[in-house]
């Protein structure tokens, strides 16, 4: 299973941070710049391997995690904390 995790908040003035499984995966100027490179390389990643489990975890402005599919729709498995 890869997990990408984009948090809502910056780390920083103009700074968001992406993880991959729980290690810095790059840094982004804006939070939509983030979820591009996440969604970008899910999908590339889901080409290759096909039936990959790729996970896009997105917080919410609601500080609440929730799981996507690469296709955005709510991810149906089960998505380690």
């Amino acid at each position: 299973m890869v997990v990408f995790d984009i948090p809502f908040e910056s780390v920083g003035p103009g700074l968001w941070l992406l993880q991959k499984n729980e290690a810095e995966y790059g840094e982004f100027c804006s939070r939509d710049d983030a979820l591009e490179c996440a969604f970008t390389e899910a999908r590339r990643m889901e080409s290759i391997h096909a039936g990959s489990d790729i996970v896009l975890n997105i917080e919410g402005n609601d500080g609440v995690w929730r799981a996507f599919d690469t296709s955005i729709r709510p991810y149906a498995g089960r998505v380690r904390s």
